[in-house]
C-alpha cells in the first residue's frame, strides 16, 4: 500500500514530527554537514540526490535531546501481523541511540519495541519489527544526541506491511465492525478448504484455492494471498511479548496433556518468565529484565534449573522450516548468569540428523549477549535450542528476541540482469561484488566456481 510506505523523496508521507520533543528530524540530501558522522547519500536511490531523513547533533542540540517522529495510527494488530520495516545509518563516534516505541495512549511514551546503540559502521541497516495490539495503536522512532557533534543518525525507507490505517477501517467497514474483529483475530477461518484443484503435493490456500508448491509453505515468504501458508510456522520474529512461544514448541512434553499437568512435574523444562515473578536472590541467576523492553514486566524464555538433575537437557523446537535462502541467519539474545550455568546449544535436524551449529557454557555474567548463527540454503529443517541443566539451581539459561533474518528463499527477476550485477546459472542477479567470496549467494554455488 503506498499509504504505508515513505521514502522521503517529497516529504514526510502521513509521518509527523513530535511537538513535545527537543527538536525535529531533519530531511535532506547527499552527505549531513558534519564529517565522519551521518550518511554520505540515501537508501532509496543510492545517490547524493535521494533524500533521507537524519538528526543533527551539533549545537544547539545537547546530550539526550531527542527528535521523535510519529506514525499514523493503525487499528489493532492481531496475531503479530503488522509488520513495520526501516533503514537507519549510525555513523560517528558519538552516536548516541535510536529507539522505535509503540503507543496506545495517546501523549504516552509508549512501550520500547528495539533500539540500537552506538556507532553500527557507515552503512544503511534494515530493520523489521513484528508489532501485536489489541488496540489501536501508533508506533514513535526516536533519535537521540550523543555527547558531542560526531552523532548523527538517518532514517530512510520506512513501511508497514499487513497494517491497517485506523480512519481507512473506520470508513470501509463501517457499521460492520464485529465482523472484520473476527476475521482478525483469525476466529473465523474456514473449517474446509475451498474448491481447489491442488495435488497433493501442493499446498491449498486457505481464502482463494490457490495451489502453491509444498516447499513454498513455511519458507518466510507468503505465497497465498491471505499468508495461510505461513501459518502455523517459525515465526520470523519473536519477543515472546505476546506471552506465547511463537510455535516453538517442546518434544519432550508432546505427550503431556493440559496446562496444569505440564506445569506441575519437576521436568527441567523450557518456559515463558518475566522479572516481576522472580523470588529473592533468583535475580543471581535468572534474568530481572527481558533483552525487549528492559523491564521486569517483559517476557522471555528461559529453562528452569530449579527443576531436574545434573546433565539433563531441554529442548525447544520450531516447526519444520521448507527452504531457506543463502544469506539466512538466526539471531538471538542469550543470558547465562550464575554459579553453576551448564550450557546452551543451536542445533539443526534434518530428518534423522541432528548437528550442532553453536554453543556456549558456563557463566556470561548478569546481562543478555547477542549471538548470531548462519543458517544459509537448507531445505525441510528445525531448528534446536537445547539447555543443559549444571550441578545444581543457580544456573537458569534465557533467551528473548529470536529473529531469523534474511530467510526467505531467492526470486527469480522478470528482468534481465545488469551491467553491474552477475546472472548466476539459475537466472538469479547478484551485485558482481558478490563474486569469488565463499559466500554461496546464487543459490546454486555459481558465483563461487572456480572458473570465474
Amino acid at each position: 500500500d503506498p499509504d504505508l510506505q515513505c521514502n522521503f523523496e517529497n516529504g514526510l508521507c502521513n509521518w509527523e514530527q513530535d511537538t513535545k520533543d527537543d527538536f525535529d528530524w531533519i530531511r535532506i540530501q547527499g552527505p549531513t554537514p558534519t564529517v565522519n558522522t551521518g550518511p554520505l547519500k540515501d537508501h532509496t536511490t543510492g545517490t547524493g540526490m535521494g533524500h533521507y531523513l537524519y538528526i543533527e547533533s551539533s549545537e544547539p542540540q545537547e546530550f539526550k535531546d531527542a527528535a521523535v517522529l510519529l506514525s499514523p495510527l493503525f487499528n489493532p494488530a492481531y496475531n503479530g501481523t503488522c509488520i513495520f520495516r526501516f533503514h537507519y545509518h549510525m555513523s560517528g563516534k558519538q552516536v548516541y541511540t535510536l529507539s522505535v516505541f509503540q503507543r496506545t495512549v495517546s501523549e504516552s511514551k509508549g512501550r520500547l519495541l528495539w533500539y540500537k546503540f552506538g556507532n553500527q559502521g557507515d552503512k544503511w541497516i534494515r530493520q523489521t519489527l513484528h508489532i501485536s495490539s489489541s488496540k489501536p495503536f501508533q508506533i514513535l522512532v526516536k533519535g537521540t544526541v550523543g555527547d558531542g557533534f560526531t552523532g548523527d543518525i538517518g532514517l530512510d525507507d520506512l513501511s508497514f506491511l499487513n497494517c491497517t490505517l485506523y480512519n481507512e477501517f473506520c470508513l470501509s467497514f463501517k457499521g460492520n465492525l464485529p465482523t472484520i474483529s473476527t476475521t482478525l483475530s483469525g476466529t473465523s477461518a474456514p473449517a474446509t478448504l475451498p474448491m481447489n484443484n491442488c495435488t497433493e503435493n501442493e499446498f491449498v490456500c486457505r481464502a482463494s484455492g490457490h495451489c502453491i508448491q509444498m516447499i513454498q509453505r513455511c519458507d518466510f515468504r507468503p505465497d497465498c494471498s491471505d499468508k495461510s501458508d505461513e501459518s502455523g510456522c517459525a515465526r520470523e520474529f519473536c519477543t515472546f511479548e505476546d506471552k506465547t512461544q511463537c510455535g516453538w514448541y517442546q518434544p519432550a512434553l508432546e505427550h503431556v496433556s493440559g496446562t496444569d499437568s505440564i506445569k506441575n512435574t519437576n521436568t527441567f523444562k523450557w518456559e515463558l518468565g518475566t522479572g516481576a515473578k522472580l523470588y529473592p536472590g533468583e535475580e543471581q541467576h535468572c534474568p530481572s529484565t527481558d533483552h525487549t523492553t528492559y523491564t521486569e514486566e517483559g517476557w522471555y524464555l528461559f529453562a528452569d534449573s530449579s527443576n531436574g538433575e545434573f546433565g539433563h537437557t531441554a529442548d525447544i523446537v520450531t516447526p519444520v522450516i521448507s527452504f531457506t535462502g543463502p544469506k539466512c541467519k538466526i539471531v538471538f539474545w542469550n543470558h547465562m548468569n550464575g554459579s553453576t550455568v551448564g550450557s546452551l546449544e543451536v542445533l539443526c535436524k534434518t530428518g534423522e540428523k541432528t548437528s550442532k551449529l553453536w554453543t556456549q557454557s558456563d557463566n556470561q555474567g548478569p546481562q543478555w549477549n547477542r549471538a548470531e548463527v548462519f543458517l544459509g540454503i537448507r531445505s525441510n529443517f528445525q531448528i534446536i535450542f537445547r539447555a543443559k541443566r549444571g550441578v545444581s539451581y543457580m544456573g537458569d539459561v534465557a533467551v528473548d528476541d529470536i529473529t531469523f533474518e534474511d530467510c526467505s528463499p531467492l526470486v527469480i527477476p522478470d528482468r534481465p540482469c545488469t551491467l553491474g550485477e552477475f546472472t548466476c546459472a539459475n537466472k538469479f542477479c547478484i551485485p558482481k561484488d558478490n563474486l569469488c567470496d565463499f559466500v554461496n549467494d546464487c543459490a546454486d554455488n555459481s558465483d563461487e566456481n572456480p572458473a570465474i
